[in-house]
């Protein structure tokens, strides 16, 4: 025990960027694991959105690809990923309850379509189903 209490004393500072690096890996997998629970309880699924959320929260619940997200509500580049969703369908002039409508659509179209197809569901869409 004393060569260990020799050492940290001797290298105090690469032990504080140890013990910083150990307690930051340890935020990281206990968020990864409360998403992991809460995205995969039924209860969180298809849940009302929100004018608060964000794609993001839309591609955990709904289960859908970020590319199929990205196109229904027309993210043309990463800085409209982090977006609200009440400013989304401001900027598109339609309503909380419409887009919440568009994403079901979405989500139930893309949900009908089999395994095999839904890789290539964004060229296969049209915009007269939603």
């Amino acid at each position: 025990m004393t060569n260990i209490a020799a050492f940290l004393r001797q290298n105090w500072i690469l032990a504080g960027f140890f013990l910083g690096a150990c307690l930051l890996a340890l935020w990281f997998a206990v968020h990864v694991v409360r998403d992991a629970l809460y995205f995969n309880d039924p209860r969180n699924v298809d849940v009302d959105l929100k004018p608060w959320m964000t794609p993001r929260y839309v591609v955990m619940t709904y289960d859908l690809p970020r590319s199929v997200v990205a196109e229904l509500l027309e993210l043309d580049g990463p800085d409209d990923r982090g977006l609200r969703l009440g400013r989304i369908a401001e900027s598109r002039g339609i309503s909380m309850d419409a887009l919440i409508a568009l994403v079901r659509e979405a989500a139930a179209e893309y949900r009908a379509l089999p395994e095999w197809l839904r890789l290539s569901w964004p060229l296969f869409r049209t915009t007269a189903c939603i």
